[in-house]
């Protein structure tokens, strides 16, 4: 059974006055998890949670939210332990591109376990970043890009109303140095959905990777919905600099 996943990636840099945009938009397969990610265990043992799980008492993120920026936090703060704990153990699950895993529906990738390998090589060579921080006004601009496609059921970062994610991200605050965006689709929990983008099957570029890891962004806000044709997406927004209106 082939079951089919489109992410989508988006950043804008804003140096000395001139806009560089650049968008990636492709279909990728696969279905990579850890265990959900737990504040009490067994991630406790491995991280300081304490530290990383900086969006916890926030009132405007659902658990699953919350979860992804925590996600994000570990492997931005230690990219080895994270290839090492999430990513490597996927390994024994590829049959050439199949996908197997025990309780899973099998699934066909576009570069098999090809991909594993480079995104753990390319995660072991990597410095230790700082932690992302959640923002309201980042988190509203995803949840109205969500909610819109959930509706609609289209892809990609271009809205119903023809906005583009640099729009949304300033109806509800100003921007500086850089901006990016993160869309993935049909994936339930965070571990699964930062595991996904970090190894970015079918995508030459990894932008997934590059915005979860980029240590230009300070700044993070997460909206899952429900999504017409794809279950459920996953909008994720970053900023270099964000003073909410």
């Amino acid at each position: 059974m082939k079951m089919i996943m489109i992410p989508n990636i988006k950043t804008i840099r804003f140096n000395d006055r001139s806009i560089c945009a650049g968008i990636i938009f492709f279909l990728f397969v696969s279905l990579l998890a850890c265990k959900p990610s737990e504040r009490d265990d067994p991630d406790s043992a491995n991280w300081d949670i304490a530290a990383l799980d900086v969006a916890k008492n926030v009132n405007y993120l659902s658990r699953v939210e919350k979860d992804v920026i925590l996600e994000m936090n570990k492997v931005r703060t230690d990219p080895q332990k994270y290839a090492q704990l999430c990513i490597e153990p996927e390994l024994q699950y590829y049959d050439g591109k199949m996908y197997k895993k025990p309780g899973q529906v099998t699934m066909i990738t576009q570069e098999g376990k090809a991909a594993v390998e480079e995104c753990i090589a390319a995660l072991s060579k990597m410095a230790k970043g700082s932690v992302l921080t959640p923002e309201s006004g980042l988190s509203r601009a995803a949840k109205d890009h969500a909610d819109d496609q959930g509706k609609t059921g289209e892809i990609g970062h271009t809205g119903s109303d023809g906005s583009t994610m640099g729009q949304r991200i300033s109806r509800h605050g100003e921007w500086d140095i850089s901006i990016g965006e993160n869309i993935s689709y049909k994936t339930t929990d965070g571990r699964s959905t930062v595991v996904r983008m970090l190894i970015d099957d079918g995508t030459p570029s990894r932008g997934h990777r590059e915005n979860v890891l980029n240590k230009k962004f300070k700044y993070a806000g997460a909206a899952f919905a429900d999504h017409l044709s794809w279950t459920n997406s996953c909008v994720i927004d970053y900023a270099s600099e964000f003073t909410e209106k």
